[in-house]
């Protein structure tokens, strides 16, 4: 069954407030808020009040982790992850006295932890989220050793029971609509205009089992992007009148798009939205004479809204016919292959990330001290091992490190641990969102509860534990900076060499896929591109002496053509027959590759017209990322 054309780029609409592009379900507000507030205070005060402080710890982190990790996208997805990572956690906060009582194990699970870590982001931003809490969790409890005064099967009992609490939360917080994440994903692909709603709404909606309906709403949503950006950004070209009248149509079609994205959030069917408005105002601009490209783009418009509309209707007839997934698997391996060298950004991250862990790990066993406990923390909160940042941002975070460090050590110095302990739990369990995406608040909570779970607070006078836990944050933040910035060469290339060398890698695999190349060409051809790809992630985080607007543009290309490189090699995974109806469009993409000179690109528009699902919907989002690519490519050549 052939189905109309389908692809992407940014497309927007006329609604207030933006849906999350990740898919992350929002914090829960209101009654259900006030209930889980309840629940945790209730729980983290009963265990402070028997002077509990480990087990309201343990428990607590438990609940913390367990929401970092288990929330995040299709409740589906997210039950299926804390199946195996749910167990991880536990095992991570139960074995911290083992593993800091022997020397070994101090110092070679973190830094194993750390190395694990600095691979994970190549798993999605899904994986990711959960790689952060565990990783969260084994620097924690093993600084710490927290629980020591327990059982072994205490402390799995008591970690248990904070997790299985997360996942019941999570349980509770999408269980009656258990895909309403996918459907605001592929919802604000409909009205969003960030440039990577659409490669993130594909993702979501992947994690979630692929539902057909919502791949055929997603595939009109990718061709409403691309036609409408492309349209958008053609109006000064025309003749005043031509112009008026192509924003009235542009207008028509972004009411029917809120209207289609409000069907697409319902958890039910409702009434398709009419496009008698819209489809009368592209006839009048069809017989004032505009160019036939300009006819093809509005075409392609229509067609998306169409399309959105069928899968609306498939939904409520459920004849929509199912999506093949890639081999998700198989590329994973080929990632990894292509990164684990010495020439690769990421591979030189990890090394270090990892060095200053062990370096870090062995003064602490050495030190034999209560206050060598945060040092490896610090590494952990001055590096951040999941995502290269610059020197400037290292800084800032060790500064901020030695302030949480030392406020902690005076508070706890006058406040029972207990209570300390259960105020942070609640913190971070309502507060777990923050703690997804903020590094510096999950470290400065962490940093609070490493120095508060340590009982020199108990015994030791004020300026004696500040300065013996200054001392070691300094050690850690000095260890960090020396070890991941200071042995650094200098960039040598220019940011628009970076981006304009790596744009030429990508383009060059479109080509090797345009010209049926043999698979071992397309495998060579894209880890090439992966390399390039990180590496230029890696040197814009490290540039600081360009402009801002010239890093942004740099970090937009960079996401584009890494999901463009994607999108690529799911279709190398195709047949060619399967390849052959998408053919023109990868070449009106590649063409939008080339180097810029500043004036429009001379090619042919082409949407996809017929092909299986995973060619049109991967066609689409590479012509909207080699759109993104190009236009950012044109702000860094020539602004």
């Amino acid at each position: 069954m052939t189905r109309p054309s389908s692809r992407s780029a940014r497309f927007a609409g006329l609604r207030q407030g933006r849906e999350p592009a990740s898919g992350v379900p929002p914090t829960p507000t209101g009654r259900l808020l006030l209930v889980v507030l309840a629940v945790t205070a209730a729980a983290t005060a009963t265990a402070a009040a028997f002077g509990l402080a480990e087990v309201t710890a343990i428990a607590g982190l438990g609940a913390v982790f367990g929401l970092m990790a288990g929330v995040g996208g299709p409740l589906r997805s997210d039950l299926r992850l804390m199946a195996w990572c749910g167990p991880l956690l536990v095992l991570a906060l139960a074995a911290g006295p083992v593993v800091n009582q022997v020397a070994a194990l101090a110092v070679a699970v973190p830094a194993l932890a750390v190395l694990v870590a600095t691979v994970v982001p190549l798993l999605g931003w899904r994986l990711e989220l959960a790689g952060g809490a565990v990783l969260a969790a084994v620097v924690l409890s093993s600084a710490t050793g927290i629980g020591a005064g327990l059982s072994v099967l205490l402390r799995l009992a008591v970690a248990a029971v904070g997790v299985g609490f997360a996942v019941v939360l999570r349980v509770v917080f999408g269980g009656r609509d258990p895909s309403a994440a996918t459907r605001r994903a592929v919802a604000a692909a409909l009205t969003d205009r960030e440039a990577r709603v659409l490669a993130d709404a594909v993702v979501v909606w992947r994690s979630d089992g692929a539902p057909a309906w919502l791949g055929e709403a997603l595939a009109g949503a990718a061709a409403m992007r691309v036609a409408r950006s492309e349209l958008e950004s053609r109006l000064g070209g025309l003749p005043l009148p031509l112009a008026e009248r192509m924003r009235v149509v542009l207008a028509e079609a972004d009411r029917v798009a809120a209207q289609l994205a409000v069907a697409v959030r319902a958890r039910s069917s409702r009434a398709l939205p009419m496009v008698d408005l819209f489809t009368q105002q592209a006839d009048a601009l069809r017989n004032v004479g505009v160019s036939s490209d300009v006819l093809r783009l509005v075409d392609g418009l229509a067609a998306g809204l169409e399309q959105v509309r069928r899968g609306l209707s498939d939904r409520e007839r459920g004849t929509a016919e199912p999506v093949p997934r890639p081999r998700g698997r198989q590329l994973l391996v080929e990632e990894l292959r292509a990164l684990v060298t010495p020439r690769s950004a990421l591979s030189r991250h990890a090394a270090r990330c990892t060095l200053a862990v062990l370096v870090g790990a062995l003064i602490a066993t050495w030190w034999h001290s209560p206050y060598a406990s945060i040092l490896v923390m610090s590494i952990f909160a001055v590096l951040r091992p999941m995502h290269r940042d610059s020197a400037s941002v290292a800084l800032q975070r060790a500064a901020g490190m030695m302030l949480a460090v030392g406020v902690a050590a005076v508070v706890g110095s006058f406040t029972p641990a207990p209570l300390l302990v259960a105020a942070f739990v609640v913190l971070g369990v309502v507060g777990f969102a923050v703690l997804q995406r903020s590094h510096i608040a999950l470290t400065a909570l962490l940093t609070v509860l490493v120095v508060v779970l340590r009982d020199v607070t108990r015994t030791a006078a004020v300026p004696d534990l500040v300065i013996g836990f200054l001392t070691s944050a300094a050690i850690g933040a000095t260890l960090a900076l020396a070890m991941g910035y200071l042995t650094l060469p200098r960039p040598r290339n220019s940011l628009v060499d970076r981006v304009r060398g790596t744009v030429e890698v990508v383009r060059g695999l479109a080509g090797v896929l345009i010209e049926g190349g043999a698979p071992e060409a397309v495998r060579s051809a894209h880890a090439l591109a992966i390399r390039r790809t990180r590496d230029l992630v890696a040197f814009i985080d490290r540039v600081e002496d360009e402009a801002e607007e010239q890093r942004r543009a740099a970090k937009e290309a960079a996401a584009a053509l890494d999901a463009l490189r994607i999108a690529l090699r799911e279709l190398a995974e195709l047949r060619a027959d399967d390849r052959a109806g998408v053919l023109p469009a990868l070449r009106y993409a590649r063409t939008l590759l080339a180097t810029p000179d500043g004036r429009p690109v001379r090619a042919e528009f082409h949407l996809p017209e017929v092909g299986p699902w995973p060619a049109v919907l991967a066609a689409q989002v590479v012509v909207a990322e080699a759109l993104t690519v190009h236009r950012a490519a044109v702000r860094l050549e020539h602004g």
